[in-house]
């Protein structure tokens, strides 16, 4: 019987659902709070299934109460342990589940979404037992939809149970913070972090080694799914070729706006399937950039990889340990170039950076965007 939850949420677990299960006491709506890619949305189905299981069993591996387990079709049948509440919620069809997340078609989560929500959780359980609810990203409801939700969170329906899931909780109105029992969900401790990720990438990168996994780690700023998504993406050659250019404005002088419009450029080649990354593409002393293959990107990677950078060369500037820097296989090339910019000019460049990260969500000229920026960066030259 195999856990459903990440390894580093064990104690998280033990506090969401063990002792409330014990105590027969959960909370109305539980708020899930933390950055992207550590796990968040598997811990709050996992939790889902649990509120509505109606035979939790001791898993064996972790020692802990778990919801029945079920990984396929044939062990439905084959299982006569799993109840029918945990059959039906792995099979997508509990009545008395609902998942409510942003449409395709749009950015936020509407009001309707919310009202016709509402209406559904005040219904009687078609089970006779507890109904779930799991908003995702509890911060993309929009003011209506928000103000919607705060009234049934002051007013729960009961044995209903309301999970938000948020990268960003101070975006939530603090009304609805408030009415949440808030658990924040801190990145893994990194050996944990690297010996699973070691443990899954095999079936993506050939040969893969704890360097390996430490530096994709690293590039995801600890999250070990992002980590994961980096490996089995074009994104660490998107990353390279980006980073290949922002450097070059520094050791070879390369002109920023050339650099600008060919990465502008970029932006606008449509995406097609790649091949997997291997595991040698992750070695810096390996790593070329790569001739005759133009990734797309986007013009977020350009500022997120720009960010990065700055943000590395300050903190090296400054003696940071090596376990606070983002781009680890660029360790030696940044701290050599910390001795030719100025921390000044940097710290206002990384303030343009974080605007920019807003600025390309409206209407603005990207091409002119990163010109600003890259002129910006040569010029922290000293």
């Amino acid at each position: 019987m195999n856990t459903s939850y990440y390894p580093w949420q064990k104690t998280i677990w033990q506090k969401i659902y063990v002792k409330p299960l014990e105590s027969e006491h959960f909370p109305h709506a539980l708020l899930l709070a933390g950055v992207s890619g550590i796990g968040k949305k598997v811990l709050a189905n996992t939790l889902a299934r649990g509120l509505l299981c109606r035979s939790p069993q001791v898993n064996p591996q972790s020692g802990l109460l778990e919801p029945c387990q079920i990984n396929s079709s044939a062990e439905v049948h084959a299982n006569n342990h799993c109840c029918r509440a945990c059959q039906l919620f792995t099979a997508g069809n509990h009545p008395d589940f609902n998942y409510i997340t942003t449409p395709e078609d749009k950015k936020v989560i509407p009001v309707d979404a919310i009202r016709d929500l509402i209406q559904w959780s005040v219904m009687s359980s078609q089970m006779e037992g507890r109904k779930v609810i799991i908003i995702e990203p509890a911060e993309s409801m929009n003011v209506n939809a928000a103000n919607s939700l705060l009234k049934t969170l002051e007013e729960p329906v009961a044995n209903t149970i309301i999970i938000l899931l948020s990268n960003k909780k101070q975006a939530l109105l603090p009304t609805i913070r408030s009415r949440c029992q808030t658990i924040d969900l801190p990145l893994p401790e990194t050996q944990q972090a690297v010996q699973w990720l070691q443990g899954n990438l095999p079936d993506t990168i050939e040969n893969s080694t704890p360097r390996d996994a430490n530096l994709l780690l690293s590039l995801a700023a600890g999250a070990p799914l992002l980590a994961l998504h980096l490996a089995q993406s074009t994104q660490l050659d998107s990353r390279q070729q980006i980073v290949n250019d922002l450097l070059s404005i520094i050791i070879a002088s390369t002109d920023p706006v050339a650099i600008a419009e060919s990465l502008f450029k970029l932006t606008k080649l449509k995406a097609t399937k790649m091949p997997k990354v291997k595991a040698s593409k992750l070695n810096s002393s390996k790593l070329k950039p790569s001739k005759n293959k133009q990734l797309p990107i986007m013009a977020y990677d350009v500022i997120y990889w720009l960010d990065a950078i700055v943000s590395d060369i300050a903190r090296l500037a400054h003696g940071c340990e090596l376990s606070l820097i983002t781009n680890t296989d660029l360790e030696d090339k940044m701290t050599l170039i910390s001795t030719q910019l100025s921390i000044k000019k940097l710290l206002k460049l990384s303030d343009a950076i974080n605007k920019a990260y807003y600025e390309i969500q409206g209407q603005i000229n990207i091409n002119l965007l990163f010109e600003k920026l890259l002129i910006d960066w040569k010029n922290c030259k000293i």
